[in-house]
């Protein structure tokens, strides 16, 4: 047996050598010859039977083999460790063929990140070893050089201190901010990178190469194989190196600077001494390069064509790099110079703190004599003046006062909290601010008070009062007495106003005031009272400085009731509305329609109205509604009309209700009744009416009963009497059965058949006969005659007979024949027998219209075709006769 990565790979790869072999149609073969073999098999619904050996033996035939491979592929699903083994065989093949695809890193790298991060977490000190090789050789190289910048400045810092150039320096570091070391390297530093390189690292071929305009240089391409070359010795000839390679290389006045990237490597040639800080340039105008063109330097050939752009990036080096030498001159130490230069400095620095002194001290005692400041510190700290203190927000601004007193604010540290002032000043300050006071006021601060004198609208002096009120403890004292109040008139006008408005019916007043120079009203207002808007004129106020707000509400007052009432009813020149006392009295005549709305609003009043007394009108339609009663009660009762609703409405009439369509016209009862028609509105659905008369008139209707068939009613029945054929009475049965429970019976069971009398003995009399033929023959045998003149005679009576009875009658000629010879021949035998018969019938006086001819061959024999005498009773024509109602 195989093994289980060897099953694996045989179900995964296709059988060999069975190709050309169609198993299926094979199968289907052998099929077909084992159920030739056995043919109670076909009746078989699941196949093979458990027991039957050729079929067992005939399904190892065709699917032993797929058996077999689906019992290894069952073993080897459910053993997990197998499963594990197959599966790691294949799996490594899989992958490798899977590379091509763009979807295999998407589907790897949750995973794969979710491992590192398990792995990390459970072993650091692996990632740790992985690391350790690149990391560290990355630490050790920055610390070199930032060991090598530090003592490049602290070998230019002595070299340049006790120079005359080197006290300027200083003075130019104190001026700008700068360290010394950075004022001296940036004056002595004198460089310039003459080459840049930028080389393939796993082909070592040159990508691009800029150099200086004054700068002599050799073949590049040469250039770049020498220092690919010497990095190579060095890898190579010293171990610990294999991973490293030349950083610094130095030739004299030239030094070569090399900073490797992951595809490419970039070379500076500098002559001159540059700073370390171009380490820093060098590498990060790499990266950039790596990040713009990442793809591109993977997939280098040697073809730079597609990376012409990356010689603008070395471009800026080289630009970068150039610097133009200072100006050598010669050190002079001047130790006398020096020092009165130090004198003169320490005179005028003391000159310029007393007069600094002086100026603080002045700009202190002007901001005491201040109102709204309070000074709690003043003092020196860290080189600087010092001021803290309260300050009221409108006081003088310390800034202003500061910039007067000839003060540098960036000397001053400045801390001020707000707080609010008492002192008149202040408070004046304050209230003018606030209050905002009208050209015609004036404020004015006397002995402890600040008084107000002048005039001023309402809601100014509203706005003072209030403010003055709100004063704190230990304020001066805010005096209006001496301010009059210039809306004095319009307020007395206004206050008129509204007394004439709270006099007013269906108006009620919540609110009113004067605010702002507007004049505010709200309350409640019937709809129907006078309107507010309309008083304004007679009462000399400005519409337009009023503003009104009333809530629509229904006065109960007499005369807001009477109103609404005239307003809501509408009442006829008949009608008269009056209040007596706490009634409101209508007296008249009116139609109904305006008496039921009227008594509908008497009752529709809210508790606490006046009552409405309608005792007083007369109904003017009383006559009309006397005979409208006597007309519904005439249409009660007709039969086949049921009224559901009727009433008199706006001066018609309405009635409705169900109609059957055999019932008097309510229209046509009207004229009788002498009402118009056009009062009248009529609405009655159609319905079907149980009255023996209706279901007497819609039986005759649908049955159309024959001339010998009498319906009539007869007490709760009704009864069909006479004759009638046998469809018809069978439709008037099936009629009388559909007839709804509580219909009058219909009883047919008096209506005589008329194919039972003396028209059924002639119908059997007639089917009784037959025409005998000879063989082959279309004509009637001899002997014949007599029987075709008894048809003939039988066929004229039943003819008369049927026209007597009101019934048609329908005689079928079917030709038969042996069963001798093709069947298309004998069918056309037979019917040309029955035309024949059909032609000796017309020629004896018989209607051919009464007459049906069909053609039977010999499909209906009489006897078996057995023998020459059966045959003989086969060749025939036969009669049929059926009776129909005539249209």
């Amino acid at each position: 047996m195989s093994t289980s990565p060897d099953i694996l790979e045989v179900l995964l790869r296709p059988p060999s050598g069975e190709e050309s072999i169609d198993r299926k149609t094979l199968a289907g073969l052998l099929i077909e010859i084992a159920q030739s073999l056995k043919p109670e098999l076909r009746a078989q619904q699941n196949g093979v039977r458990p027991g039957d050996l050729q079929f067992e033996q005939l399904r190892t035939l065709l699917v032993g083999r797929e058996i077999e491979t689906l019992s290894r592929l069952t073993g080897l699903v459910d053993d997990p460790e197998r499963l594990a083994a197959a599966i790691g065989r294949v799996l490594p093949t899989a992958i490798a063929q899977a590379t091509s695809d763009a979807r295999m890193g998407h589907v790897l790298a949750p995973v794969m990140e979710r491992a590192a991060e398990s792995s990390i977490r459970t072993n650091p000190g692996t990632l740790i070893n992985i690391l350790y090789p690149m990391i560290v050789p990355a630490i050790r190289k920055s610390i070199g050089e930032t060991i090598d910048e530090t003592f490049q400045r602290l070998n230019q810092t002595l070299k340049y201190s006790l120079t005359w150039r080197g006290l300027k320096w200083r003075w130019e570091a104190w001026r700008t901010g700068s360290s010394f070391a950075e004022v001296v390297l940036r004056h002595t530093l004198v460089y310039q990178v003459e080459h840049v390189f930028l080389i393939h690292r796993h082909t070592g071929l040159l990508i691009a190469h800029v150099s200086a305009e004054n700068a002599s240089s050799q073949d590049p391409q040469l250039v770049s194989s020498m220092l690919v070359a010497i990095q190579d010795f060095v890898r190579d000839s010293f171990s610990g190196a294999e991973h490293q390679g030349l950083d610094q290389l130095r030739l004299g006045e030239l030094r070569l600077w090399s900073e490797p990237g992951p595809f490419a490597a970039l070379v500076a040639v500098i002559r001159g001494d540059p700073p370390e800080g171009l380490h820093d340039t060098l590498r990060n105008t790499l990266s950039r390069i790596h990040a713009e063109r990442h793809h591109a330097l993977e997939r280098f050939d040697g073809d730079s064509s597609g990376l012409a752009d990356v010689e603008a990036r070395l471009r800026d080096l080289v630009a970068l790099g150039e610097h133009a030498p200072p100006r050598v001159s010669l050190a002079r130490t001047v130790v006398l110079g020096f020092l009165v230069l130090l004198l003169i400095l320490a005179g005028t620095w003391a000159a310029s703190w007393w007069h600094t002194q002086q100026l603080w001290q002045g700009y202190l005692e002007r901001l005491r004599a201040l109102p709204g400041i309070v000074i709690t510190e003043a003092g020196e700290r860290d080189g600087k003046f010092v001021v803290s203190g309260l300050r009221d927000p409108l006081a003088v601004d310390p800034q202003a006062v500061l910039r007067e007193a000839g003060v540098n604010p960036a000397w001053v540290i400045a801390s001020w909290v707000p707080y609010q002032a008492l002192d008149p000043q202040s408070v004046l300050r304050r209230l003018e601010a606030s209050l905002d006071p009208p050209p015609s006021v004036t404020l004015a601060i006397a002995d402890d008070r600040i008084v107000a004198r002048g005039s001023a609208p309402r809601p100014w002096l509203d706005r003072a009062y209030a403010v003055a009120q709100a004063l704190p403890a230990g304020a001066p004292g805010f005096d209006l007495a001496g301010v009059r109040n210039e809306d004095e008139a319009d307020e007395q006008q206004w206050q008129a106003y509204v007394e004439w408005l709270r006099s007013e019916p269906g108006i009620v007043i919540t609110h009113s005031e004067a605010h702002n120079g507007n004049l505010v009203v709200s309350g409640l207002r019937d709809p129907l009272a006078v309107d507010p808007l309309k008083l304004l004129g007679a009462a000399g106020i400005d519409p337009a400085r009023v503003e009104a707000h009333f809530e629509p509400y229904q006065g109960l007052d007499p005369q807001s009731v009477l109103r609404r009432l005239n307003a809501s009813l509408a009442p006829p020149p008949s009608i008269t509305l009056a209040i007596a006392g706490n009634r409101i009295l209508a007296q008249g005549s009116a139609p109904r329609a305006w008496l039921e709305r009227a008594h509908a609003d008497a009752q529709a009043l809210p508790a606490g109205a006046p009552a409405f007394d309608l005792a007083g009108v007369r109904n003017e339609d009383e006559a009309d509604e006397q005979q409208w009663q006597a007309y519904v009660e005439w249409l009660r009762s007709e039969p086949g009309i049921v009224i559901t609703k009727s009433e008199a409405r706006d001066g018609k009439f309405l009635v409705s209700g169900l109609r059957d369509p055999l019932a008097v016209d309510p229209l046509k009862l009207m004229g009788e009744v002498g009402i118009d028609p056009a009062r009248v509105e009529v609405h009655f659905e159609p319905y079907e009416g149980l009255d023996p008369q209706f279901v007497l008139k819609r039986l005759q209707a649908s049955l159309n009963p024959p001339p010998g068939v009498t319906l009539a009613v007869e007490g709760d029945r009704i009864v069909a009497q006479g004759s009638a054929s046998s469809p018809w009475i069978e439709r008037a049965r099936r009629a009388g059965n559909l007839l709804p429970a509580g219909a009058p019976v219909f009883d047919v069971s008096a209506v005589r058949n008329v194919s039972e009398g003396a028209l059924g003995k002639l119908r059997d009399a007639i089917q009784a006969r037959s025409i005998r033929f000879d063989n082959n023959v279309m004509l009637p045998a001899a002997g014949q005659d007599e029987i075709l003149d008894q048809l003939a005679v039988e066929l004229i009576e039943l003819a008369k007979l049927s026209s007597s009875l009101n019934v048609i009658s329908r005689v079928t000629l079917t030709g038969h024949s042996d069963a001798k010879g093709q069947g298309t021949s004998n069918l056309s035998l037979s019917v040309a027998r029955a035309e024949a018969v059909r032609a000796l019938l017309n020629k004896r006086g018989v209607d051919p219209d009464q007459l049906a001819v069909r053609g039977a061959g010999p499909l209906e024999p009489l006897e078996a075709d057995t023998s020459e005498a059966a045959r003989s009773v086969n060749r025939r024509v036969s009669f049929s006769v059926g009776f129909e109602e005539q249209p």
